[in-house]
């Protein structure tokens, strides 16, 4: 009598005319099960637990001494990550900035670094290389807007509100505002509104009467795009990306092609008899309108 189940040639033979069914496929070996140790089980739950978590677990019962350990450097850790949080967040709002006062909140403002300790904070001869602090994934120094604005000018209204959104979600950028005659006197209405970026001691950009930007449409994911580009803030806001998220809030494809024209030569504004800005260079314009 034929056994179906065995493995012979002649059944071979029988399964390939239908005599025999198929054999029932082999099953492959189960994947062998890492093994999770008492320690990565402790670790993995410090890594994911904030800060008043790990308090909790530490007021655990039935804790060793290495898990005590443990749970303790890792609390340590973020206070330490909320500390520098909170130091990044000093700003929040956008605030008036006296012309007495430019210097020491602009010029001098954009160059606090809050990745560095204040006692560690060093002058331009001692800087890091900028390509090696980009190299690690963040921008040196503050940003600093100053919006030069004139009630009577409408985009000065328009673009008021955003700003200060803007504000809002970007703690981290120090915000100004000043009235455009206050700043620089007899500064032309058609230059209205202003905003002048500064990073790390340099004005970065200008953009003079809202150039680069949509005028009465703009929104503020445009003005945001454009202080991305001048690196004024770090990163889009993701609070703007959630409440922008069932509109066509992208930034246009070619706005960095529309700041081209703003008059990038950020450095062009002279610090004359006033002394306000650090600009490298001048204003290569027959306009003299930032000769200050």
């Amino acid at each position: 009598m034929v056994n179906p189940n065995e493995d012979t040639e002649f059944n071979d033979a029988l399964r390939a005319h239908g005599i025999l069914p198929p054999k029932p496929p082999s099953r492959s070996p189960s994947p062998d099960i890492p093994h999770i140790t008492h320690d990565d089980a402790v670790r993995a739950i410090a890594a994911t637990a904030d800060a008043d978590q790990l308090v909790t677990l530490l007021e655990g019962d039935n804790l060793d001494s290495d898990d005590e350990r443990m749970f303790e450097d890792y609390r340590r850790k973020r206070l330490g990550e909320m500390k520098k949080e909170e130091k990044k967040g000093r700003y929040g709002s956008m605030e008036p900035l006296g012309r007495e006062d430019f210097v020491k909140e602009v010029t001098e403002g954009s160059k606090f670094d809050p990745d560095v300790e204040p006692d560690a904070q060093k002058g331009d001869e001692d800087d890091e290389d900028e390509e090696e602090v980009q190299g690690k994934g963040r921008l040196k120094g503050t940003g600093v807007v100053v919006y030069l604005f004139k009630d009577s000018v409408p985009l000065s209204q328009h673009l008021r509100p955003l700003l200060r959104q803007l504000a809002a979600v970007h703690p981290s950028t120090k915000f100004l505002s000043i009235p455009a005659g206050l700043c620089i006197p007899n500064y032309p209405d058609k230059n209205v509104p202003t905003l002048l970026i500064y990073r790390n001691g340099d004005m970065v950009g200008n953009v003079v009467a809202g150039m680069g930007l949509k005028g009465m449409k703009t929104t503020v994911r445009d003005l945001e795009g454009l202080l991305l580009y001048y690196k004024a803030i770090d990163k889009p806001s993701a609070a703007l990306l959630r409440s922008n998220r069932d509109n066509d809030s992208d930034v246009d494809d070619d706005l960095h092609e529309a700041v081209g024209g703003v008059n990038s030569r950020a450095s062009g504004i002279r610090s004359g008899g006033a002394g306000l800005g650090t600009g490298r260079g001048e204003v290569e314009s027959d306009d003299s309108d930032f000769d200050l």
